[in-house]
């Protein structure tokens, strides 16, 4: 009686032993499932990281790009205003030059 009862209570040791190495064995699925889950996320979060520091700078290289374009016409209508200012000018002087030629070449007749 004392040998059955040895033998029931290391049936249910080794029960007990199956049972635990179950548990642990689901356990470290599991562990490795959560790592992989949190590798996942943590890629995709330093993905989408990325692409919106991208977009940030490609707007912010679209707006200096603007900027420039919009500085440049603003210098390219002050030269062009400059050079027809200038044009006038000269155009008036060269009236002038003619008459005071005229003048001095009449003066030398």
């Amino acid at each position: 009686m004392q040998l059955a009862k040895e033998a029931e209570i290391l049936k249910e040791i080794r029960t007990s032993e199956e049972e635990s190495e179950g548990i642990l064995k689901k356990a470290e699925a599991e562990k490795h499932k959560i790592i992989e889950k949190a590798k996942k996320d943590s890629l995709k979060a330093i993905s989408d990281s990325k692409e919106e520091i991208m977009r940030g700078q490609e707007e912010k290289l679209a707006a200096l790009r603007e900027k420039a374009a919009s500085l440049r016409n603003e210098k390219l209508q002050e030269s062009n205003k400059s050079v027809k200012q200038l044009k006038a000018k000269a155009e008036k002087n060269i009236a002038k030059a003619v008459d005071f030629v005229t003048e001095k070449f009449e003066g030398m007749i």
